[in-house]
């Protein structure tokens, strides 16, 4: 078998794996926000307070769809508008307290998804395909780098 057809069935592999993951992840948030909404949600509680133009380049999506999803997040009250004390036109989106209980439950609820997708898999297979997705994260940020 080639290198080719190996990275072939991968492929196939892992588009099928994200399809499956992204299914369950949208399962588990169809009844409280978007996984789009959720990632914006994700981000704010790590990072802190995010200009709308960093989360789009972060997030790489664009200002405007960053603008609507965060317009429903703050409408759902998980989300405000925060205008710079030192330069009103700068506005930062920031987590409130029940953006980060939305956020705290669906990280609880994706642990137990994670652990359910690799019952089975031993400890030292999940060890190798940490390093596996390390190395390929690793060459991706070298590809972006340029």
């Amino acid at each position: 078998m080639t290198r080719q057809h190996i990275l072939t069935e991968f492929e196939e592999l892992y588009i099928d794996f994200q399809r499956k993951i992204g299914a369950a992840w949208q399962k588990k948030m169809e009844h409280t926000i978007s996984s789009s909404q959720g990632t914006i949600l994700f981000r704010l509680n790590a990072a802190g307070p995010q200009k709308f133009s960093a989360l789009a380049e972060k997030l790489g999506i664009t200002p405007g769809a960053v603008t609507s999803l965060s317009d429903k997040l703050i409408s759902a009250g998980y989300a405000e508008r925060k205008r710079d004390e030192e330069d009103r036109r700068v506005v930062y989106l920031e987590i409130t307290e029940a953006g980060s209980e939305i956020v705290k439950s669906l990280k609880m609820d994706i642990k137990g998804v994670v652990k359910s997708f690799f019952e089975g898999v031993s400890d030292e297979d999940l060890k190798h395909l940490t390093r596996i997705y390390e190395q390929i994260l690793k060459n991706i940020n070298e590809i972006e780098k340029g």
